[in-house]
């Protein structure tokens, strides 16, 4: 059945749901602990007009952390791959910054960046930053020798090289990257949130934490989980539309 892949999990998340609301109101579990399902729906119902508001803050946050992530890390990537040098020099580093939890710098950053989106950016940056400039550098590297060798014995020097059969050869890895990067985009613009902002899904979370609106905040959550889901799809979208040899080529259909 072509649709069976839809309504299986349309069907689990329903009985799921259920099974939640059943389980609050059976044992009478308060809202401040699990609120059921109806209740997250209906404090949503309650905010309806502050959430684009919140929720364009956290996709700006998202959005431009993301683009300097890809405007970053597809570069290093090719340079670490292509320059031994600059492999050993720079590689250790990144691998050492990225082994450090953002959440421990993240106060450090807004102390030293101050409050606004610049702190912010800079904490999204280093989360979703480094499987992009991975995965570019792993598929500059898995190139076949013999697609070298015969470009070179054609006469291509070496960015003809680069841009015409090491970059392509890379991009479903380069892709696979991206779907990681923009989700990881979405929790680091959370997180910076979390530590410094007036606004958007993450201070949205925190503010009706502390006033033990647990239904606001997982109606947030959910709000979060769309975005991600989205900016995930658009990535594959925009993979499938321009470079569509490169899903087939990746083994995915």
């Amino acid at each position: 059945m072509p649709m069976r892949p839809v309504i299986l999990p349309i069907i689990s998340l329903a009985v799921l749901l259920l099974a939640w609301e059943l389980y609050v109101w059976i044992f009478a579990v308060p809202s401040y602990l699990l609120p059921a399902p109806s209740a997250i729906w209906a404090s949503g119902t309650q905010i309806i007009g502050a959430v684009p508001i919140h929720t364009w803050a956290t996709l700006f946050t998202v959005l431009a952390g993301f683009a300097v992530s890809v405007a970053v890390a597809i570069p290093l990537g090719v340079i670490i791959s292509v320059n031994r040098l600059a492999s050993e020099a720079i590689y250790p580093l990144l691998v050492f910054a990225n082994a450090i939890p953002v959440i421990a710098v993240a106060p450090i950053i807004v102390v030293m960046l101050g409050t606004g989106i610049e702190a912010r950016l800079v904490i999204n940056f280093l989360v979703c930053f480094f499987p992009i400039m991975v995965a570019t550098a792993a598929g500059i590297l898995d190139t076949p020798k013999d697609y070298l060798d015969l470009g070179k014995s054609t006469g291509a020097g070496f960015m003809t090289g680069l841009l015409t059969i090491r970059m392509p050869h890379a991009t479903p890895f380069i892709f696979s990257g991206l779907k990681i990067g923009i989700t990881l985009s979405v929790i680091g613009a959370v997180v910076g949130e979390f530590i410094t902002s007036n606004r958007g899904l993450g201070y949205l979370i925190v503010s009706s934490t502390t006033n033990f609106d647990l239904a606001q905040a997982m109606f947030s959550v959910v709000v979060l989980a769309f975005m991600s889901v989205i900016l995930f799809q658009i990535v594959q979208f925009a993979q499938k539309l321009w470079f569509p040899w490169s899903i087939k080529a990746n083994g995915m259909g």
